[in-house]
């Protein structure tokens, strides 16, 4: 089940919309990041990049936004479905829908790192360690150019940890939410409201952007702001903002649930009130 959804999803003529990512972040992270390693004349680390991108709130907007569009007419609901559930059983197929949608975002987050990565990978260097253009820029005369290093790689993620802790960590995080979002999804849908969950989740994704970026004493009730790993961290003192631990041990906790819930609904839901396309 979770073989035959895999392969619809990942030869889905939308997949191209993956390559969107590159815009934002090549305008707003690659080319500043390369052009101020090039006036220090260091080189960056290979996944300064990577963690930039996956800390920016713009970029962080556009991730979830996209994986959500890629995912829309999911689970589908074709004969081959229906024969597979024959076949199989309900409990089965709910399970390998679950296990789909982690392929998928096990896929996606790959895809984003590498769409990425690859386009400073010959200029860049590859150990475990921040480059000097990323901590010393700031500091330079450099800066006088109008650029701060410091408002896409801030501080806090290089002064608490090397950059192979950050890029998973923030990854990590990143596929927590995109897996809750997906989750969150595929309940909706077993419920049959497969539309409403849609906008409700893309409604938490915008409002916990909004709540992150102004740093607002709530924005921790938005699973949004659990995915954005330099907010966890204060920007010199090594002491949490709030704890990653935390937000790791939330998102896995809400999934449980989630994943319980929609085994539990699977058994008497109606097919027929499942499938269909949120965009058609």
């Amino acid at each position: 089940m979770a073989r035959s959804e895999y392969v619809k999803w990942l030869f889905n003529l939308r997949m191209v919309m993956v390559l969107t990512i590159l815009i934002p972040t090549r305008e707003m992270i690659i080319i500043p990041m390369s052009r101020a390693a090039q006036e220090m004349g260091q080189p960056l680390n290979a996944f300064e990049t990577c963690i930039a991108a996956a800390n920016s709130g713009v970029v962080l907007l556009l991730l979830p936004l996209i994986y959500l569009v890629l995912t829309a007419s999911f689970p589908t609901a074709d004969e081959n479905m229906l024969f597979y559930i024959v076949r199989m059983g309900r409990k089965n197929w709910i399970l390998g829908e679950m296990l789909f949608q982690l392929m998928s975002v096990l896929s996606y987050c790959l895809m984003v790192v590498v769409l990425i990565v690859v386009q400073t990978a010959g200029t860049s260097f590859w150990a475990n360690g921040w480059s000097i253009a990323v901590t010393d820029f700031d500091k330079m005369d450099y800066a006088l150019t109008g650029f701060h290093m410091g408002t896409l790689l801030p501080p806090n993620l290089f002064y608490q940890m090397p950059p192979y802790k950050a890029l998973f960590l923030s990854y990590f995080l990143l596929a927590l939410f995109l897996l809750f979002c997906s989750m969150a999804f595929l309940w909706g849908c077993l419920c049959g409201r497969k539309l409403l969950a849609f906008f409700l989740v893309i409604a938490q994704i915008v409002l916990g952007c909004g709540m992150c970026e102004v740093k607002h004493v709530l924005m921790w009730i938005f699973p949004f702001c659990h995915s954005v790993l330099t907010v966890h961290y204060q920007k010199y003192f090594r002491k949490y903002a709030f704890p990653p631990n935390i937000s790791v041990l939330l998102f896995l906790s809400v999934l449980t649930i989630l994943a319980v819930l929609c085994y539990r609904k699977a058994k008497k839901v109606n097919l027929d009130m499942i499938g269909g396309d949120v965009f058609l």
